[in-house]
């Protein structure tokens, strides 16, 4: 299985926190990518340029992540179980194509933000999408497309 869960940590700064774990990674390495184009848009995109602080680890220790292209990145064996990744996503494009969060909103296109795991992508996955924390953000309601697991009243959850 693989999961992610996106939460929006900082809005004023346009951050999106994405996490993704991989459950039994290839002895062989893993290799992460986001695409450089989405259906619809037939423009060459740059997703990977808005990725942070990219961070990943298994159940022992802190590995590297070796970038071998604009979008791409290589996972090193050996892996001690199941491997978890965290980056951040700035997220500033007011469209349809990519992420865009303020303190009034947050929208993204999963290609834009999901670090895709190659020779898995016919694979199931899970996403949990958070609330951001504080006050100013209660109001919040989520509409996604995907079918809901377990969701609190506003949509919240994992889908």
């Amino acid at each position: 299985m693989i999961r992610y869960s996106i939460k929006p940590i900082n809005p004023q700064a346009h951050l999106l926190e994405v996490c993704l774990e991989v459950e039994r990674p290839d002895a062989s390495g893993i290799t992460l990518q986001l695409p450089s184009w989405i259906r619809g848009s037939y423009m060459i995109r740059d997703f990977a340029r808005h990725i942070i602080n990219l961070q990943v680890k298994d159940d022992e220790k802190t590995l590297a992540a070796i970038k071998i292209d604009k979008q791409t990145w290589q996972l090193m064996p050996p892996f001690s179980g199941n491997l978890r990744v965290s980056y951040l996503v700035y997220a500033w494009d007011l469209s349809v194509r990519a992420a865009h969060v303020d303190t009034t909103h947050a929208y993204f296109n999963g290609p834009s933000v999901f670090l895709g795991v190659l020779g898995r992508e016919a694979e199931p996955c899970q996403v949990e999408i958070q609330r951001p924390v504080g006050k100013a953000f209660e109001h919040w309601k989520l509409a996604v497309s995907m079918y809901p697991l377990e969701v609190d009243k506003d949509g919240f959850g994992l889908y």
